[in-house]
């Protein structure tokens, strides 16, 4: 597997204080999997499925990042300014 970008990064800060940019459903697979607060939520396991399609080439890349976004609000994470949203997308989705 190889990362396909998004068109904006997504910028987070942690819940430990720590800034981390989020370029691709690859490395937010990464992100989810290793790093990620709360794991239990709906928004974290559609945000893990979204990826791994966009992966796979079954969505789109902007698709997983909305889900990816959607998780991050989920386990309260702080959004960096202007990073939630690419250009006509209000970044929530509905649960598939």
């Amino acid at each position: 597997m190889y990362e396909i970008p998004w068109s904006a990064p997504v910028s987070l800060t942690m819940l430990d204080g720590r800034c981390r940019t989020v370029i691709g459903p690859l490395d937010a697979m990464k992100c989810l999997q290793s790093e990620w607060p709360v794991r239990g939520g709906a928004y974290y396991s559609y945000a893990m499925r979204a990826c791994e399609a966009a992966v796979k080439r079954r969505k789109s890349p902007s698709e997983a990042r909305a889900a990816f976004v959607c998780a991050s609000r989920e386990a309260f994470l702080t959004i960096l300014a202007g990073q939630g949203r690419e250009e006509g997308s209000d970044g929530y989705r509905p649960l598939e």
